[in-house]
């Protein structure tokens, strides 16, 4: 019949016009933006830590909180919880490219955005308050 569609490339379904040097590309990017979601997280863990090691918890800025300590917990758990983010964003992505049904995200980045907006605050406020003489 004229006009009647492959019956390979039906049976294949929607990845059968996808080539295959793009698909492999589309993986290899999905990778890579993993890693910097495993960078950023492994960061936010790294100053958290130095953050309980260097600034000054001598000053108390709150009688009996300890906001340094507070401060540090929260990079760390910012930094795990966007490792864990990021593990999460790729497995979806993958299975999305494999399906050729990819959408792109909004919650994790504009969370993602928040919390490093919420912890420049922090840092400006700390930083303001413990260097006054």
């Amino acid at each position: 019949m004229i006009g009647a569609p492959n019956d390979a490339a039906q049976a294949a379904g929607p990845l059968a016009k996808i080539d295959a040097d793009s698909r492999a590309r589309t993986h290899l990017a999905n990778e890579r933006t993993f890693l910097a979601w495993q960078r950023t997280g492994l960061g936010l863990i790294v100053i958290g830590i130095g953050s309980a090691q260097f600034i000054a918890r001598d000053r108390q800025l709150v009688p009996d909180f300890p906001i340094v300590s507070s401060f540090a917990a929260i990079l760390i758990g910012g930094g795990a919880l966007t490792t864990i983010v990021g593990c999460i964003r790729f497995i979806q992505s993958r299975n999305r490219i494999e399906a050729a049904a990819y959408r792109p995200a909004n919650r994790s980045v504009i969370g993602a955005t928040l919390f490093v907006v919420v912890v420049a605050a922090l840092s400006l406020l700390l930083v303001i308050l413990l260097r006054r003489p």
